[in-house]
């Protein structure tokens, strides 16, 4: 194998390990010091902590203390992506007025792999509620209605294992086809404390221009005032919107 090759190979390697480094984040691990980055990559102290000095004088990573969490450059390419999904710009008329209608937080979420993400949000008008943090947090689909939506309609696919959050979460596969061939039927999906007690969520898909589900749209809040018999209402206003 000639040089060039070998430098090739070595910085593709490298720059899938920062990667790696920079996507190993998630909302229980906001923090991480070398010795958990470098079990994370598979190697040794030193190149984690070399990998790490890199990304934090690009801004990509910031120390706190001996440890390091993700710094502003993030923020700004974050905000540069979102900025430039068309379609945010093209459903926040139909946000706001659901959230007009409902007065409950609402949130629009895109496929991320296997996964959820939350890209936009118009918090709720009350002072009780489950607004804040959602942009930008990934969630597995099986416990949440707009995952259940990107699921139902193909937009993401149904995850092997299922993990429990509450006593209400969906954990078997058959319970779960079920519940997502009621999604197809009805148009709109619900979550009724499945990822966190007392939080209850409706959603309905956002199809695209070739009539694909490209996003899911949902209404979220307190289940003292998200009643049983108020979710089909809520789930064809999400549905309408």
């Amino acid at each position: 194998m000639s040089r060039a090759a070998v430098a090739a190979g070595a910085t593709y390697q490298s720059a899938e390990r920062v990667l790696a480094l920079l996507t190993s984040f998630d909302d229980s691990r906001v923090e991480l010091g070398v010795t958990e980055m470098a079990a994370s990559l598979g190697v040794h102290k030193s190149t984690a902590s070399r990998l790490a000095g890199v990304l934090e004088r690009a801004g990509l990573l910031t120390r706190s203390g001996r440890r390091y969490r993700l710094g502003l450059e993030v923020i700004r390419l974050g905000t540069l992506a979102l900025r430039n999904l068309d379609f945010l710009a093209s459903m926040q008329a139909a946000m706001d007025r659901l959230s007009q209608q409902t007065g409950e937080t609402v949130n629009l979420a895109v496929p991320d792999g296997p996964a959820v993400l939350n890209v936009a949000e118009v918090p709720s008008s009350y002072i009780l509620n489950s607004s804040g943090g959602w942009i930008g947090r990934r969630t597995t689909p099986h416990a949440v209605a707009n995952g259940k939506v990107l699921m139902a309609y193909g937009a993401i696919p149904v995850p092997a294992h299922l993990d429990r959050y509450t006593g209400q979460t969906i954990t078997s596969p058959d319970a779960l086809a079920d519940e997502l061939a009621a999604v197809r039927r009805n148009g709109y999906a619900t979550a009724v404390a499945e990822l966190e007690e007392g939080l209850v969520a409706v959603a309905a898909p956002v199809f695209g221009t070739a009539g694909a589900c490209v996003a899911a749209i949902s209404v979220s809040g307190p289940a003292f005032r998200m009643l049983p018999e108020s979710l089909d209402k809520l789930g064809r206003l999400c549905a309408e919107a």
